[in-house]
Order: structure tokens, then C-alpha cells, then sequence
């Protein structure tokens, strides 16, 4: 009997020391609110899947496009725009060249298609190229104003003029219809988000933005206003400037608000200088630079629900990070590439890159194998 007390003082000892372990090491969770009838998704700094789902994802390089310098068709002038066919089959979209060039899934070269000019079936100035259902392609041609359709096998189908409007973006969704980024002139600038049917109609207005700008004021670190659409046709944006993404359905209703708390980058004034030094401003104009980099540079959709952010934090080899959120908008992983490479398209277990310019001066188009476990 002597020894109970002893025992009973071991007992509390170790209770009060597992609860102050507890308290000073927290676990992150992930915290899922209505908020004025919207789903909000609050994320913490660190990946938090749920138990039981795939927390690591693992990627490899299997593929490589505009390396071979000895084959013409392999190399690439200016990659605008990736996007892979159903088959795998990979397109390019090549901006100097005013092309698109077509590769297998193993990386040989198909067929080359489109002709610069103002006539019909030619374009002037490609800003992008989209898959429309996967069976069309679609480029928004910027100095003819229009859009031009065109078959996989490269024959122009059609073309609509956009008139009276003049598109910073356009995305097609499964239907047909054409999401679209459109700055409207005032004295404060505006920029909306609108959706017309595949003849350009209006449908709806998603979102209005006003942003802030000052006269003869050059924001090094302007925000930016990402938009995409997922297979399903739900709409996807954000504002660079916060951690925060909408997620709207086709009629235009926010389903869902992604919010994730993070550790703000600062600009460097080394950075600062490789700004200022790669950007052409007349010295009339003041350059302004905030404290930090935007919370994310841009999202793109997989075909698997998932939203890849590529942020401005680095590895320890200088990559930067792309935080990776599940369908519900929870964030459960992250994963680094190169600073040259750019994520594309995320499908059928793979990803795809593209490289301005590589180490070399040859622009590229990289393949990865993607493993969740």
C-alpha cells in the first residue's frame, strides 16, 4: 500500500507532461465553415490530408520535346500554349512560328499545322490554344480579334469574330461555351469574368474586380487574375493577391471559397534589381515594389479534381513549390519543380511542362510520370 502514492504521483507526472506536449505541439487541421451559404475551406501552412488518402505525391521525369537540334520539327521558337488529347497525344502551340506542332505519346512528331496571315483559317497573334472536349482545338488570335476553331487533324472548322470585345482570356468548357477575362475602361479599372455560349452570346457575369492603379505607377508585383475550367465545367479563380480561390459552378453560384494560411516571401533587393533590369519601362514611369511576392503566382486543374498552386517558396535547390488541394479543397500535398518549368496539364497520371528557354536557350516541353501514396 506504500507504494500508491508514488505510483499516483508517476501517473500524474507523465498526464501533465503528455498534455503540455500536446499543447505546445499543436496538429494543423483543416477547418470547413458555411460562410453566407458558401463553402469555405480554411487550409493551414502545412499539407494535412485526411487519414487514409494519399498524402505524398512522386514524380518523374519519362519524357522529353525540343531537345533533338539535328530534327527541324522537334524544336520550338516560342512555346505559347501545351495541351494532350485523350490518345495522349501532345500539342504545341508555337507563338513565334504561328503553329501548332503535334507529337505522339512517345514524342515523335505527327503534323504541323496553321499559317500566319489575316485571311480565312490563318491567325495573327495566338495568345492561347485550348482543347475543347477534347476533340476540338480552340486559339483565341488576338490581332484578328477572333476565335478560330480547328480539328485535331489541323482543318479550320470555324471562326467567330469577337466583335465589340476584347478578350484578356478565353477557355472553352465541355460544352462549347467560352469563359472569359475582359477589362472594361472607366475611370477605375475593372475586370470582369464572363461567360458567353459558342457563338459569343452573353450568358452570365461571374465576377467584377476592381483593381487599383495609380497614374505613371508600375507595380513590379501586380496581382493577377487567374481563371480555369475543370472537366466537370466548374469555373476556378483567383486573385494573386490572396491565398484564396473560388470555385463556381456552370449557372454561376460559388460552390466553394479555398482559403490557406502561408509565410509571405520577401523580395530581395537582388530580386528587385533582376526586375528592373528585365523589364523595359520608360523613365517616366516610377516603379513600385511591395514588401512580398504574391501568396501565388498561378492554379491549373487536373484532370482528377485536384488544383495545383504554384507559390513563390522554394526548396532548398532553389525549386519552387506547387501546393497541391484534393476536390473537396483540402490541401494535401506539395511537390517543387525547376524555376523554368511551368505546369500545364495534369492528366491521366502525368504532367506536363513547359520551358521557355532552358539552360541553353532551347525552349521545351517536359513529360512527368505522377505516383500519389
Amino acid at each position: 500500500m506504500k507504494k500508491l502514492p508514488s505510483i499516483l504521483a508517476l501517473f500524474i507526472i507523465v498526464f501533465i507532461s503528455f498534455f503540455i506536449f500536446s499543447y505546445s505541439f499543436p496538429v494543423e487541421k483543416i477547418k470547413i465553415k458555411i460562410e453566407n451559404g458558401v463553402q469555405v475551406v480554411y487550409n493551414p501552412k502545412n499539407p494535412a490530408p485526411p487519414p487514409g488518402t494519399p498524402e505524398k505525391i512522386i514524380i518523374k521525369e519519362d519524357l522529353c520535346i525540343g531537345d533533338e537540334e539535328e530534327i527541324e520539327d522537334f524544336m520550338f521558337s516560342q512555346i505559347r500554349s501545351v495541351q494532350v488529347d485523350e490518345e495522349e497525344n501532345i500539342y504545341v502551340l508555337d507563338s513565334k512560328e504561328i503553329c501548332i506542332k503535334v507529337f505522339d505519346k512517345n514524342g515523335k512528331h505527327i503534323r504541323t499545322f496553321g499559317k500566319k496571315g489575316q485571311g480565312p483559317g490563318e491567325i495573327q497573334m495566338p495568345m492561347r490554344m485550348h482543347l475543347v472536349a477534347g476533340k476540338e482545338i480552340m486559339i483565341y488570335d488576338y490581332a484578328n480579334n477572333r476565335l478560330s476553331f480547328y480539328s485535331l487533324d489541323g482543318k479550320c472548322l470555324r471562326e467567330i469574330s469577337a466583335g465589340k470585345y476584347r478578350f484578356s482570356r478565353t477557355i472553352p468548357d465541355s460544352k462549347g461555351n467560352i469563359i472569359t477575362q475582359i477589362s472594361i475602361p472607366g475611370e477605375k479599372t475593372v475586370t470582369e469574368i464572363r461567360k458567353f455560349d459558342r457563338d459569343l452570346n452573353p450568358l452570365i457575369t461571374i465576377e467584377s474586380i476592381e483593381e487599383e492603379r495609380t497614374p505613371w505607377v508600375i507595380n513590379m508585383m501586380r496581382p493577377v487574375l487567374n481563371i480555369r475550367v475543370m472537366k466537370n465545367d466548374n469555373i476556378v479563380w483567383g486573385m494573386s493577391s490572396k491565398y484564396e480561390i473560388f470555385v463556381v459552378s456552370p449557372e454561376g453560384k460559388t460552390l466553394r471559397k479555398i482559403v490557406k494560411d502561408y509565410t509571405p516571401i520577401k523580395i530581395s533587393n537582388a530580386e528587385k534589381e533582376k526586375m528592373i533590369k528585365d523589364t523595359n519601362v520608360p523613365s517616366e514611369f516610377k516603379l513600385k515594389f511591395p514588401k512580398n511576392y504574391n501568396p501565388f503566382y498561378f492554379f491549373i486543374p487536373g484532370d482528377e479534381g485536384r488544383i495545383y498552386v504554384r507559390t513563390y517558396e522554394k526548396d532548398k535547390e532553389g525549386n519552387f513549390y506547387y501546393d497541391v488541394f484534393d476536390p473537396e479543397g483540402r490541401y494535401v500535398a506539395k511537390f517543387s519543380l525547376p524555376e523554368i518549368e511551368f505546369l500545364y496539364v495534369v492528366k491521366k497520371n502525368k504532367m506536363y511542362t513547359m520551358i521557355w528557354e532552358d539552360e541553353k536557350g532551347i525552349p521545351l516541353v517536359k513529360r512527368y510520370s505522377v505516383v500519389w501514396k
